[in-house]
């Protein structure tokens, strides 16, 4: 993203209960679950919008890896 390297990371096996508590002030700004269909395909993309209140700018970080992770998971 902007010529600098991004990493997205996937874990398995994870309890939707779990409290994550990030070691670093003020960089991680939240923590939540999503359904992988559900994330936008595109920054223009409203499916997160209509079916989770959340709009697409919201997943910026994540848009780049979408697609590829939809056709891993399938």
């Amino acid at each position: 993203i902007h010529d600098q390297i991004v990493r997205l990371y996937i874990i398995g096996y994870i309890p939707r209960d779990t409290k994550f508590q990030p070691r670093t002030r003020n960089e991680i700004k939240a923590c939540e679950w999503f359904p992988i269909a559900d994330l936008p395909a595109n920054r223009k993309d409203m499916t997160p919008k209509v079916k989770m209140g959340v709009g697409p700018n919201a997943f910026f970080m994540v848009l780049p890896f979408v697609k590829r992770m939809r056709r891993w998971v399938s």
